[in-house]
């Protein structure tokens, strides 16, 4: 009789516990789509006004502009790997992506192939290179925050946002 009543309390302990648990837990819904979304809307919408990318078709994107929400086709931004520069370890540690954690690449390194942090590559263009300052602040757009691209100057390369 009394393993009953502890059951029967753990139960109902349990059963309030998961009402209170999905009462302050909001729905997140599904995950957004990949890609970005443009940072112009240059070509007309498939359709105007959504709230989520759920409410797009295929693999469009709902994206805010100053007029408003539009469902628009993602830009992806590409994860290369790196130029292999010298020779690495002649073992093949990899075989493709899905070995290696955290974002990195299965890449060739010279001889073998590792996993290794991607070399970003943002949309858009750096246009007409400007006088700046001597140095490096960046080695590919990945070091670079947001939209910005890794742009060469004339002795150096700085972060910019793209045309």
């Amino acid at each position: 009789m009394e393993t009953r009543r502890c059951t029967l309390g753990v139960l109902i302990a349990l059963s309030v516990f998961v009402q209170a648990y999905s009462i302050f837990v909001p729905d997140i819904g599904p995950p957004p789509k990949p890609g970005q979304c443009p940072r112009y809307l240059f070509n007309f919408p498939s359709r105007l006004g959504c709230s989520s990318d759920q409410d797009c078709h295929g693999d469009n994107k709902c994206c805010t502009y100053r007029c408003g929400s539009a469902c628009v086709a993602p830009v992806y931004i590409k994860a290369l790997c790196p130029d292999s520069t010298g020779t690495g370890t002649c073992d093949d540690l990899c075989h493709d992506d899905d070995d290696c954690l955290n974002g990195k690449k299965c890449c060739y390194n010279g001889c073998g192939h590792e996993c290794m942090p991607p070399k970003i590559v943002k949309p858009g263009h750096c246009g007409i290179i400007p006088f700046h300052p001597c140095g490096n602040s960046c080695y590919h757009d990945g070091y670079c925050a947001g939209e910005e691209k890794c742009c060469p100057s004339f002795c150096g390369h700085f972060c910019k946002k793209p045309i």
